[in-house]
């Protein structure tokens, strides 16, 4: 029968002062230490107790380690789970970081190479416009200038025509004047041979008359000629007319190709200016790109220097991994001691026999 007075707290404080020797808390060395008091049956179920509530004392006196040592060591294996934990989070969260950042860049050099592929293509394609654009408004300007120079030459024919045709006219109107000079004259001298003749008037009847008769056809001659004359300046004066209208036409078809040149010179030189605006577009675009390149070219070095940290931090990473491995061992291994030294303390508690 067990004697009344045998408390738990009793066993557990001479169990854990037991361990904090260093020495087994046994049966024998528990009842011993309370003065040989108490049976074993009643010691027996409370000292199972404590040492489910203290594996790790009990493990540690068992394998003859102090209570401090096993409580430091624990301490400092939980101290570095816990900063293993923690460096191994913060190495993924910089890791993670930095995939995040290098997408995003990654993304924005994309988003930029695509706005600068695009811009390019339209600025290729504005200039291929404009060279085409150009090329027609050559084409025209030298349709309109060898029109131009057709229409000067043709001017210039007609200038000479018209030349030709007032040296013409005055030529007829010198002979018209002479042709009346030589009638006026013929006038005065048939005057003058009236005047002689009346004189001599019977003397001469029969020769005035034929002379009459012969001034007679002279002048109708005259007269004849005088009209083919005044046909030949009317006809003279309608083709001069004609030919002014058409000298008129000209010039106007002049002044408006000159004019259209004119025009068609302004466009052009706007189409330069538009083509050497184009050109400096083009080159400050080739400029652009060749900045993007050089900063692709860095961002890939600042890529090359991430993907060495993170080769650094994941190297950093397996070596907290082995030092990990290295703990679970060791804590298998005082696992495997405490549950030996369990089995022991039971096999002996087993084999002991109850009182």
């Amino acid at each position: 029968m067990a004697r009344a007075g045998i408390l738990y707290s009793q066993v557990a404080r001479v169990a854990e002062q037991l361990a904090a020797d260093g020495k087994n808390p046994t049966i024998d060395t528990v009842r011993e230490a309370l003065g040989s008091t108490g049976s074993k049956s009643t010691i027996a179920p409370m000292l199972k107790r404590w040492k489910a509530e203290q594996q790790d004392t009990v493990a540690a006196a068992e394998a003859g380690l102090p209570a401090s040592l096993v409580q430091a060591v624990k301490g400092l294996h939980e101290h570095m789970q816990s900063e293993f934990a923690q460096r191994t989070e913060q190495a993924q969260q910089t890791h993670d970081k930095a995939l995040r950042e290098a997408a995003e860049r990654e993304e924005a050099q994309r988003a930029e190479r695509q706005a600068l592929a695009e811009g390019h293509a339209a600025l290729s394609e504005k200039l291929e416009q404009a060279q085409a654009a150009l090329v027609q408004l050559q084409a025209v300007h030298h349709a309109q200038s060898v029109r131009l120079a057709t229409i000067e030459a043709e001017s210039a024919g007609l200038q000479q025509r018209l030349a030709d045709r007032a040296a013409e006219v005055d030529t007829l109107r010198h002979q018209l004047s002479l042709a009346r000079t030589q009638f006026e004259h013929y006038q005065e001298a048939t005057a003058v041979q009236r005047a002689e003749e009346r004189q001599g008037y019977e003397r001469r009847i029969a020769h005035l008359e034929q002379d009459l008769v012969g001034a007679q056809r002279h002048i109708s001659e005259h007269q004849t000629t005088i009209a083919q004359q005044e046909a030949i300046n009317a006809h003279l004066a309608a083709e001069q007319t004609r030919r002014e209208q058409m000298l008129h036409t000209a010039q106007a078809e002049l002044a408006a190709a000159c004019t259209a040149r004119d025009r068609l010179a302004g466009r052009l030189e706007d189409e330069t200016g538009v083509k050497e605006r184009l050109a400096t577009q083009l080159n400050s675009a080739h400029q652009q790109l060749t900045d993007v390149r050089a900063e692709l070219a860095s961002k890939a070095r600042e890529a090359e220097m991430l993907a060495a940290q993170l080769h650094r931090a994941e190297d950093r990473g397996s070596q907290l991994a082995e030092e990990k491995s290295g703990w679970m061992q060791e804590r298998g291994a005082l696992e495997q001691r405490v549950q030996a030294a369990e089995r022991k303390a039971a096999n002996r508690s087993n084999s002991t026999p109850a009182l």
